[in-house]
């Protein structure tokens, strides 16, 4: 009985620090040299699909100050003197907060919406991580380079999101929260 108590812990534990640990790799992954063509490029925007895909299950375990500590982190690792500090951890709390808002469309629906949804999430984080740095260095910054990060992590999201479902917490995958706890014993679901 005492074991069934650790093991409980245990993976409530695991299920907690898994989303944080998830994000902290993504967000080392993006001083990693890759030789691999365009993905090196794409790095920037990887964390921001691990926000969005935690975000679609367990929001509550993205907590803000936590996307705040690692957007800073972000920000710290990719930055150059007098690059903006605050930008990605901006649009990590954003990201998370228009899927809170938006989980009814966004959960339980066919993998299109959920990348269609990624798409409009990673264009308005591009922007604004865009806009804001260019007017913290003041000069007029070439899109392209953002550009070509938002197209490939686009291409990157239907190869990575099906292995972050598969990582994240079990308990409520793409069941939205106020159908959780409906059934009644002896139901079964087809």
């Amino acid at each position: 009985m005492r074991t069934d108590g650790v093991l409980a812990a245990l993976d409530r534990l695991g299920r907690f620090v898994l989303p944080g640990t998830v994000l902290l790799f993504f967000v080392v992954l993006t001083l990693a040299p890759l030789r691999v063509p365009y993905f090196s490029d794409a790095l920037p925007l990887l964390p921001a699909l691990v926000v969005f895909q935690f975000s679609l299950a367990t929001p509550e375990r993205l907590p803000g100050p936590m996307l705040l500590a690692m957007g800073i982190l972000l920000d710290l690792l990719l930055g150059g003197p007098g690059a903006p500090v605050g930008v990605s951890a901006l649009g990590f709390v954003l990201i998370r907060a228009s899927v809170v808002a938006n989980r009814r469309y966004l959960v339980g629906v066919p993998f299109l919406f959920q990348w269609i949804g990624f798409c409009l999430l990673a264009w308005g984080y591009v922007l604004i991580v865009w806009i804001l740095t260019a007017l913290w260095t003041w000069t007029a910054l070439e899109p392209a380079p953002a550009m070509m990060q938002y197209a490939v992590v686009i291409v990157i999201y239907p190869l990575l999101a099906p292995l972050l479902a598969r990582v994240r917490a079990r308990d409520p995958l793409n069941v939205p929260e106020l159908s959780r706890g409906t059934a009644r014993p002896g139901d079964t679901t087809v």
